[in-house]
């Protein structure tokens, strides 16, 4: 898995509202291991470390649209 060594935990939080200028990036066009961190993070209120191919900020859209959050 493509971890950062920053520290900063990731999560996910869905949402519903998508600013119109973003980039939306869709579950099949990231890495198996980033699939396999947002199916995770997906489930619940659970963080997990960094990932090079998830920035905060991003939107990702799986089961719902999620927004990518890194603390």
């Amino acid at each position: 898995m493509a971890l950062r060594e920053t520290g900063r935990r990731l999560r996910l939080r869905r949402t519903g509202w998508i600013p119109p200028d973003t980039r939306v990036r869709h579950y099949d066009e990231l890495g198996e291991d980033a699939q396999i961190l947002v199916r995770e993070l997906a489930d619940g209120p659970k963080t997990a470390p960094e990932h090079a191919d998830l920035e905060d900020g991003d939107f990702v859209k799986f089961t719902d649209y999620y927004q990518v959050r890194t603390r």
